[in-house]
């Protein structure tokens, strides 16, 4: 059992008595910073709750409901006799993806800090601003039936103006805690018509929920409506589920084109098999890797979301009613 001085995350944790922040909190952001910067990685475990509270010289008791919280939540992972470890989770994946929030943080501090901010003092304002941006601010859950790759929740954010949290279908099917918690903090649920109903089913029935129908990019649509009859389209992501989700959204708007869905991995074992299809539709996780394979003869375009503008009307309208019932 390695001792709390040679654990090389314990330096890079530190608590602040004077912060407006309980030490609990301090603690837990300081860990899920940690596992976003990579010096906590998935499967790695934790310092021992006594170690670690005998380092930051804090009762042990606030470390065992700092990991408690954070097991709950889905960050951690642990058993009863054995070490706590960072979970190799959806949820610390989509985490770590967000590593420029993290830097805009870090910006912020920084301009700060030029105008004589301490560290207690930012934490404190960032605090009050952020109480008075969500007391107006309309709380949006997104529920995505599809990959991570469709990325319906952005397109939202884009069309709004508004942050929105994505919620896999699957983590509350699961009744994952941090999942129904989003859903429950939500002023307004949105998801893909289809699924309405089980959307519904799950969430407070004093939440309003709405649709919306999910269709191609217009430019997408409008290429791919202009091709021959009997045209074949490749589509491609890094996971074949994700290849199919876009497959299934093109296909359910286009029935002109013969559509085949294959991961990266497919594509880069057959590389002379592009010969035969007339347009290549990636995700923008592989659009890179994908011009390196795609000969300038073959259109290589870039799969993005759009949303039905009658649908759409529909959300600004609601956003906007539930906005100001929350001013009044």
């Amino acid at each position: 059992m390695p001792t709390c001085m040679t654990d090389p995350v314990l330096p890079l944790i530190v608590v602040d008595t004077a912060a407006p922040i309980t030490i609990s909190v301090q603690i837990i952001q300081q860990i899920k910073l940690l596992i976003v910067r990579g010096h906590l990685k998935p499967n790695q475990p934790l310092p021992p709750i006594i170690h670690l509270a005998k380092y930051l010289g804090v009762n042990h008791t606030t470390v065992a409901l700092v990991y408690n919280e954070l097991i709950n939540a889905g960050y951690l992972a642990g058993t009863r006799g054995k070490r706590t470890v960072v979970a190799d989770s959806p949820l610390v994946r989509q985490m770590v993806a967000r590593t420029n929030f993290y830097d805009l943080l870090a910006q912020a501090f920084r301009s700060a800090s030029q105008y004589g901010l301490s560290v207690a003092e930012f934490s404190g304002a960032a605090y009050a601003q952020a109480v008075l941006v969500e007391r107006h601010q309309v709380n949006v859950a997104f529920v995505n039936f599809y990959p991570d790759s469709i990325n319906i929740s952005a397109r939202l954010e884009l069309v709004t103006g508004l942050g929105v949290v994505s919620i896999p279908w699957a983590h509350l099917e699961a009744k994952e805690p941090h999942a129904l918690s989003q859903l429950l903090s939500a002023d307004l649920i949105v998801t893909t018509i289809k699924n309405l109903w089980d959307v519904a089913q799950i969430a407070d029935p004093n939440k309003e929920v709405i649709g919306i129908e999910v269709q191609p990019d217009m430019q997408l649509l409008s290429h791919i409506s202009s091709l021959p009859r009997n045209a074949r389209v490749l589509f491609v992501c890094q996971e074949q589920s994700s290849s199919e989700a876009m497959k299934q959204i093109i296909d359910y708007n286009v029935h002109h084109i013969e559509s085949t869905a294959v991961t990266l991995e497919c594509l880069q074992n057959n590389v002379p098999g592009l010969q035969e299809f007339d347009l290549v539709v990636g995700s923008s996780q592989v659009e890179n890797q994908l011009s390196r394979y795609i000969p300038s003869s073959l259109k290589l375009m870039t799969f993005s979301i759009g949303i039905d503008p009658v649908n759409l009307l529909v959300l600004q309208a609601r956003l906007a009613a539930v906005e100001m019932e929350k001013l009044m």
